[in-house]
Formats: structure tokens, sequence, C-alpha cells
């Protein structure tokens, strides 16, 4: 088992604000958007000591690329392991488009 570090792109840290945003803005709930924030970022953690436990997204072009996910609550997450890295690519709603979303 390897140990690995965690990584977040720019756009999985723009994913969380969005989540945060939309949560405490939206639905006037900063208590349960920052909960939620918090334990996405805990389960993503996680992946120091078992990243290469997780399926691979079986959508190509991302199958290809080597693409990881998992999911948290209605979220998932994202990434490749580069080098003993765990590289966060996106945090996305689970009832979005998946493809669109990792395509942007």
């Amino acid at each position: 088992m390897n140990d690995f570090k965690v990584i977040y792109s720019k756009e999985a840290e723009s994913d969380l604000d969005d989540i945060y945003s939309y949560l405490s803005e939206e639905k006037k709930d900063s208590i349960n958007a920052a909960r939620l924030v918090l334990r996405l970022m805990k389960v993503i953690e996680d992946l120091s000591f078992m990243a290469d436990s997780y399926h691979f997204y079986q959508v190509e072009p991302y199958l290809s690329e080597g693409v990881r996910f998992f999911s948290e609550g209605n979220y998932s997450i994202f990434y490749k392991l580069i080098d003993d890295n765990a590289y966060i690519i996106r945090i996305v709603y689970g009832a979005r488009d998946l493809p669109t979303v990792l395509a942007e």
C-alpha cells in the first residue's frame, strides 16, 4: 500500500467553493454548507492511504487517462494517480451530466 499526497486542481478547489456558495447563499444554509465541504475534504484526504482502491471511470477518454472516482453522498470525486500523488480533478454533484462536466 502506497502513501499518496493529495493535490487539488484549480477546478476542484473551485468546485468546493461553488458547493459552499450554492448551499450557503441559494439555500441559506451556511452551517450545512460548511459541514458538507469539510466532509468532502475529509474523505478526499483519506485518499492519502487508499487512492489505489477505487474504480476507474469507465467512460472514454477518462478510462484511457486513468481517471478514478468514488462517491460521497450526492457528490462524485474524480482523480488521477500521478507518481505518488492523488490529483483531484473535479468534485461534481451526481445529478449533473458527469461526462459533460469533466469535459469543461
